[in-house]
């Protein structure tokens, strides 16, 4: 068995737990030179292991670019498992941000794909944007008790905590409520109706309370600008105030940063919406990375899981109060961090 074909079946087996005649729907594009292949192999794998797979092609969707509608009625069918193996996103819904979709929790959600997955928890899977093969081999196959240990672990001490301060020796130094706020896990387990998340896995990760940012955030790894990943050269920096982006500066990186917050900000004018035009400056996320087999490649679906790091994100969170066009996941690199005054990480090496 090769390394792809062996990374596929522990994707399917272990982390989605395929059973024998669930329906499984790939959703991929020709742009990413692997997303095809990759996207093949979990066909294979889905086969042998008695499933029942459809891949569907579409061109490369980007975090402002709509799903075409033959794909969104593909999902709306609820296959069993929805994969994504796409060069950057799977792409927005019209009618859910235009209408909005109400699940069975009677919460509002903006894509069907979410409707389907944590409103009503009828579907499971996992997407990986911009995956490569060497990335996907090298990283999908891992230890995932230890991974699930460690994830659990501060998804406790974050689930009980009201305040977070970071800092960071590029000059990170921000605090922000976590009051009311449940950690997420993105541990590879992915086996139960409404359970999701990226592959590779890696994190625990929890949204800020909304309008309590306050500070520095000083990016000096990996930036997600939409279309390209860059590793600045200067760290860009980020002021938070009550919450929200109030100055970007840095090399042109920085600049190239507060283009992304503007083309959020003018999408949301575009269909009148100031809630998620004011959104595209809101500190949706805080990440922690805790896949040791990541590296800094220059990739974020790989890059925010590296061990060592934390990476915030600029705009929507997954909380889903704070809408937004944009949510651009940047690094910080060996970060100390404080929950409620105590330390669970210095350096980089996580304490507990």
């Amino acid at each position: 068995m090769s390394r792809l074909n062996e990374a596929a079946t522990v994707a399917m087996r272990d982390c989605l737990g395929l059973r024998s005649g669930e329906e499984v729907l790939i959703l991929t594009n020709f742009e990413n030179p692997d997303s095809f292949e990759i996207s093949r192999a979990l066909f294979d794998a889905t086969k042998a292991m008695g499933g029942k797979p459809v891949i569907m092609v579409q061109e490369s969707k980007t975090s402002v670019d709509y799903a075409e509608n033959v794909v969104l009625k593909a999902m709306e069918a609820a296959p069993d498992i929805i994969i994504s193996i796409s060069s950057f996103k799977m792409g927005k819904d019209p009618y859910g941000v235009h209408v909005g979709y109400v699940g069975k929790d009677g919460q509002k959600y903006e894509h069907i794909f979410h409707r389907l997955m944590h409103g009503d928890r009828r579907i499971r899977g996992f997407w990986s944007p911009g995956v490569t093969k060497d990335t996907f081999e090298r990283t999908v196959a891992v230890d995932y008790a230890e991974m699930r240990s460690i994830a659990g672990k501060l998804k406790e001490v974050l689930d009980s905590g009201e305040s977070v301060r970071v800092t960071a020796p590029a000059g990170t130094d921000v605090t922000f409520s976590i009051k009311g706020r449940e950690a997420k896990l993105d541990d590879g387990d992915m086996s139960a109706p409404g359970s999701g998340g990226n592959l590779p896995a890696g994190e625990a990760f929890i949204s800020p309370a909304n309008g309590t940012a306050e500070g520095v955030i000083c990016f000096d790894g990996t930036m997600d600008l939409i279309t390209s990943s860059p590793i600045p050269e200067v760290p860009v920096r980020v002021v938070f105030k009550d919450g929200f982006v109030t100055e970007v500066t840095g090399d042109t990186t920085a600049a190239k940063l507060l283009e992304v917050i503007k083309l959020g900000e003018m999408k949301a004018r575009e269909i009148g919406n100031a809630e998620m035009e004011r959104n595209a400056r809101n500190l949706g996320e805080m990440g922690i990375g805790i896949n040791y087999a990541a590296r800094m490649v220059g990739n974020m679906l790989e890059d925010e899981k590296v061990g060592k790091t934390v990476h915030f994100a600029i705009g929507m969170n997954y909380d889903n109060d704070a809408k937004a066009f944009i949510h651009q996941d940047c690094l910080v690199k060996e970060p100390s961090v404080w929950v409620d005054g105590r330390q669970i990480m210095k350096d980089g090496n996580i304490l507990l």
